[in-house]
C-alpha cells in the first residue's frame, strides 16, 4: 500500500511540470476595445509571429456573450495593414471574422467588430486595459469553455 502512495505522490508532483510544458506562451497584457454595446478583450496566445489571439466579446445578447475563442490573423494585403481575426470555433459557423482592421489615414486604424452570432458590424476603439487582468486565468477560462462547447 505504501508503494502505491509513493508512486501516486510522485506522479502528482510531476503533473504541474508536464502540464505547464503544454501551455503556449501567453501575452502579459490584453488589448481592450469598446463599441456602443460591446467590449472586446484580445490576448496574444503563442509567439507573436504566430499571429494567434484569444478574443472575448462581452455585451452580446446571445449564447456567445462572454465566450472566448481562438483567432488567427489573416492579412488582406502584402504589408498586412489590413487584416481580420478569424475563428473556426463558433458553433454552427465554418469561420467567423470577429474583428477587421483597415489602415486609415495618418497611421490610424479603423477597427470594425462583427460580434459572434450577429451579422451586423459596429465600430470599436481602444480603451484602457484593466489593472487586475490575469492572463493565465483568461487562458484557463478559454480552455474550460472550449471543453464544454458542443461540437
Amino acid at each position: 500500500m505504501n508503494k502505491i502512495k509513493f508512486i501516486l505522490t510522485g506522479v502528482m508532483l510531476f503533473m504541474p511540470i508536464i502540464s505547464s510544458s503544454d501551455t503556449p506562451e501567453i501575452g502579459k497584457y490584453p488589448s481592450v476595445y469598446e463599441g456602443s454595446d460591446y467590449v472586446a478583450t484580445i490576448l496574444r496566445l503563442g509567439k507573436e509571429s504566430e499571429k494567434t489571439v484569444l478574443i472575448k466579446v462581452d455585451g452580446v445578447d446571445n449564447d456567445f456573450d462572454g465566450e472566448i475563442y481562438l483567432h488567427t490573423q489573416k492579412c488582406d494585403n502584402t504589408r498586412c495593414t489590413n487584416y481580420k481575426y478569424e475563428t473556426h470555433e463558433i458553433p454552427g459557423k465554418e469561420k467567423w471574422w470577429t474583428i477587421q482592421v483597415t489602415a486609415g489615414g495618418y497611421g490610424y486604424e479603423n477597427i470594425i467588430m462583427y460580434p459572434p452570432g450577429i451579422d451586423k458590424k459596429t465600430g470599436i476603439y481602444k480603451v484602457k486595459r484593466p489593472k487586475a487582468f490575469d492572463a493565465s486565468k483568461f487562458y484557463k477560462e478559454y480552455l474550460a469553455q472550449k471543453s464544454l462547447r458542443k461540437k
